[in-house]
């Protein structure tokens, strides 16, 4: 019979509700933080794009827009995605916060970026949807609705599925970005 090892674990109390660290920008912050290898990225309405030590909460660095960030970053592999309401899609190298490039849409951009493949998923309030290159920065294709995109986007089994203030839930072909269908609902959609 083999012996069963023992593991004795003593919690350490923590006084509920206490912060283990604070950390304060110029504004308001309305995007969701991202955690990736002990670092949060977070945007805020001081125009800044945050790179935070999820230790300590020290800034690691900052990448300044022309407005607000209230989409919520998305990181692949080197590189931060984030949307502004500056009208621009930034990729941004998540070691310095150099800016990799930007991509220029006609509105402001509320929609988390999803990536999938190689291809960055964005909606903007220009009611586009649109299919950007994560490694240049260009177009490969928009998908127009009838209202503002705040919605972030889903893909799944070869659609983009992306919800917009018309009410309508969008599928979308995600090699041609047309339509394959749309759901009409009674509301806007508006989660990002």
């Amino acid at each position: 019979m083999i012996p069963t090892p023992t593991t004795s674990l003593t919690p350490v109390p923590t006084p509920p509700g206490r912060a283990q660290w604070v950390f304060e920008p110029g504004d308001w912050i309305e995007s969701s933080p991202t955690v990736v290898d002990g670092t949060v990225f977070v945007g805020s309405y001081d125009d800044n794009l945050y790179a935070v030590d999820a230790e300590t909460g020290s800034q690691q660095w900052a990448f300044e827009t022309d407005d607000g960030v209230g989409s919520s970053p998305t990181v692949v592999d080197d590189t931060v995605f984030v949307g502004s309401d500056d009208t621009n899609l930034y990729a941004v190298d998540i070691e310095t916060g150099s800016q990799q490039w930007a991509f220029e849409t006609d509105a402001e951009i509320r929609s988390s970026p999803t990536v999938v493949s190689g291809t960055v998923f964005v909606g903007s309030y220009d009611t586009n949807l649109y299919a950007v290159d994560a490694e240049t920065g260009s177009q490969e294709w928009a998908f127009k609705t009838d209202a503002e995109v705040r919605s972030s986007p889903t893909v799944a089994g070869g659609t983009v599925f992306v919800g917009s203030l018309d009410g309508d839930l969008h599928a979308v072909d995600i090699e041609t970005g047309s339509q394959q269908w749309a759901f009409e609902t009674d509301a806007e959609i508006r989660s990002s």
